[in-house]
């Protein structure tokens, strides 16, 4: 195993949390909040000499490096990143121990909203810290789902077809900073453009700039605790679900589009499969709120519901998917949003390959002989292709219910695991205070082996699950 191209590596994330952590450092500067600003600074240099040592130790490394790498770097980036955005935690003393910290890094991180603390109470450079930490998780996801699991084939079939997303062989961590230089412009020009719509349209400048990267993100921590019609206006709620579609859609897609530079190329996002099954999803969320609670609720509903698909899952206030069956909202969890985006779940193509795939082998039922070819978007797709994906829904499926089993045996009820464990694995948070379990479990009541149990299984949803399985073949490594 190449263990120095995977220290390099690390030696490179650590240096890009400390240019993050900077940001945060002087942003309290110029908030004339010193003792946030000392404590960012602080963090910031220390990663950064870790990270440069790193990197100094292990340049002259040869650049080459095997399946079994790849898969090595992602697991251990996605442990140890956490374990540095956690340290801001301790200490601004928002966390009275390292597994909260960790916890709280770890939700963030991997965009899945969860949290045990109260918004209201934090220092505003935290909530800069947890809003940018939100910002980079996404661009990880998509940046890895690219470049490592994509090219691994362990993220499934790959429909779309970029010039961004060319795939060549070999030297794959060289493609992480070429890749990922041009996801972060994409989710940062996203950002902005959501972040300065919502100034126009009422929203306090504070409040606009950690909802854009948390929206972008589909991350769901919010800067107040209160619900979000409460401090933004109804322009702004809309400007916010739509920059948060944006985050859930294929990012391969949204390149497509904007690289181009015309209008008339935007609707091509509407016109992809997986974003027409997003706006269909959000629709029939919808309707089956007004079923429940009637039509004078209409605006938050339809607000909520688009919010819950893209798996930011923002509360925009009281009375809202709250309401609804909780077995509808954890269907809707688990199904997830587009491949290659910062949502979590199965994802959507997957489902809808799957339900195609379904339909075939049910016409060949009165036929075996007859051959039928699966066709999707125009293409015909062999048999063996549809392999990874049905390996992919069993392996969701189990570690599904090894969350339940985790989570039950630290103490929880079965129906509190049952939604903790599709909050987690989904990588959308806000599905906990959504369902109203009748015990009243909150976050904030969590056991600190419950957040760790939940903590792990939130990063198991982010790293892929067949890049968790392969990593226990042994035949894997003997390659």
């Amino acid at each position: 195993m190449a263990i120095t191209r995977i220290i390099l590596w690390l030696g490179n994330s650590f240096v890009i949390c400390a240019f993050l952590l900077a940001f945060t450092a002087l942003s309290a500067f110029f908030m004339l909040d010193a003792p946030s600003a000392i404590a960012m600074a602080s963090t910031a240099l220390g990663t950064g000499i870790l990270g440069v040592i790193l990197i100094a130790t292990t340049y002259n490394t040869p650049a080459r490096e095997t399946n079994a790498d790849a898969l090595s770097f992602l697991l251990i980036f996605w442990l140890t990143i956490p374990l540095v955005a956690a340290i801001p935690y301790l200490a601004l003393g928002v966390s009275s121990d390292f597994v909260s910290a960790y916890f709280e890094a770890v939700s963030a991180f991997t965009t899945t909203g969860a949290s045990a603390l109260n918004a209201d109470e934090l220092p505003k450079a935290l909530l800069i810290w947890r809003a940018l930490l939100q910002w980079f998780g996404g661009v990880c996801v998509a940046t890895f789902a690219v470049v490592i699991l994509a090219a691994l084939n362990l993220a499934g079939s790959g429909i779309h077809r970029s010039m961004l997303f060319t795939l060549k062989k070999g030297e794959l961590f060289e493609r992480l900073i070429a890749i990922g230089r041009v996801i972060a412009g994409i989710y940062a020009f996203l950002a902005a453009i959501c972040f300065i719509s919502m100034v126009i349209t009422g929203t306090a400048a504070f409040d606009a700039l950690c909802l854009s990267l948390s929206g972008v993100s589909t991350g769901g921590l919010t800067p107040q605790s209160s619900p979000i019609s409460s401090y933004v206006g109804r322009i702004s709620s809309v400007v916010l679900v739509v920059f948060c579609l944006f985050g859930a859609m294929n990012v391969a897609v949204v390149w497509d589009a904007l690289r181009l530079r015309r209008w008339r190329n935007i609707f091509a996002l509407i016109r992809n499969v997986e974003h027409r099954a997003i706006l269909v999803t959000g629709m029939i969320l919808s309707i089956f709120g007004f079923f429940f609670i009637g039509f004078s609720h209409a605006f938050t509903l339809i607000i909520e519901s688009l919010y819950f698909v893209t798996s930011a899952g923002f509360d925009y206030n009281v009375i809202g998917v709250e309401m609804l069956p909780p077995v509808i909202l954890i269907a809707i969890a688990l199904v997830g949003g587009s491949a290659l985006s910062t949502a979590g779940g199965v994802k959507i193509i997957r489902i809808l390959l799957l339900f195609r795939h379904l339909s075939t082998e049910m016409s060949r039922l009165p036929h075996p002989s007859r051959v039928l070819p699966v066709s999707f978007k125009k293409q015909h797709i062999p048999d063996r292709a549809f392999l990874s994906i049905w390996m992919y829904f069993f392996g969701y499926t189990l570690f599904f219910a090894f969350s339940i089993l985790a989570l039950g045996a630290t103490g929880l009820s079965f129906e509190d695991a049952v939604v903790t464990g599709a909050a987690s694995l989904s990588n959308i948070g806000p599905l906990l205070p959504a369902t109203l379990p009748e015990s009243g479990l909150t976050y904030a009541e969590f056991s600190s082996l419950q957040k760790l149990v939940s903590a792990l299984f939130m990063l198991i949803g982010r790293v892929e699950v067949l890049a968790v399985l392969v990593l226990f073949t042994p035949s894997f490594w003997a390659r």
